[in-house]
């Protein structure tokens, strides 16, 4: 019995969340409340409130399984029959994505103060994008589209710098559209300091 109702509990959970994020895609965070994410899903509020406590806690466990699902379409990608720069193609799209979706304020979440998204992102996110991101570069420099005179440690390091400069505050907008034109623009910085000429290949 306990176990059928566990089961519940974490359909209500996904079925609050999934909703929550249809209503984000279109009206972001902020204008969304409780109420609504309550309609959306078929439940009352204070199914809601029982589950997570707060609209906070709602939205924390909203990043924390788009966050996851993202991990997951991009380890398929990884893992899929598409070359090098298909692949990379499909990263930038997943890129543009965070930064686009959202009104934006799905990432003003992932790079904010909150504790326990940043925990989360630190502990799991990161931990795992950086393993599935090892494997992509490896790949590419066995395929000759990296110059095989930079190390992984040195690329890990250079994406690094680029994620901690594209999540400061100071360079983002309130507009998605121009976050996701921000992003746009800076990526092929980014890939061409690690190809190089694009239409060269080092083997």
């Amino acid at each position: 019995m306990a176990g059928s109702e566990n089961k519940k509990v974490v359909r209500n959970k996904e079925r609050i969340i999934r909703a929550a994020l249809e209503l984000f895609r279109v009206h972001g965070i902020k204008k969304v409340a409780i109420s609504d994410v309550a309609q959306k899903a078929g439940i009352s509020s204070a199914t809601i409130y029982n589950h997570f406590g707060s609209k906070e806690n709602m939205v924390y466990a909203t990043v924390r399984y788009f966050l996851t699902s993202k991990l997951t379409d991009f380890r398929k990608v990884m893992e899929g029959n598409l070359t090098f720069l298909e692949k990379l193609e499909q990263i930038l799209m997943y890129k543009e994505e965070i930064f686009g979706q959202y009104q934006g304020e799905l990432l003003q979440e992932i790079i904010s103060d909150n504790s326990e998204i940043q925990q989360f992102i630190d502990s799991v996110y990161l931990v795992e994008a950086t393993q599935i991101l090892n494997e992509f570069y490896e790949e590419g420099k066995k395929q000759g589209y990296i110059n095989p005179e930079l190390s992984i440690k040195t690329i890990m390091l250079y994406s690094e710098i680029i994620r901690k400069g594209i999540a400061g505050r100071s360079i983002l907008s309130e507009d998605p559209e121009r976050n996701r034109n921000l992003m746009h623009d800076l990526m092929p910085l980014f890939i061409y300091g690690i190809v190089g000429n694009p239409g060269k290949q080092y083997l």
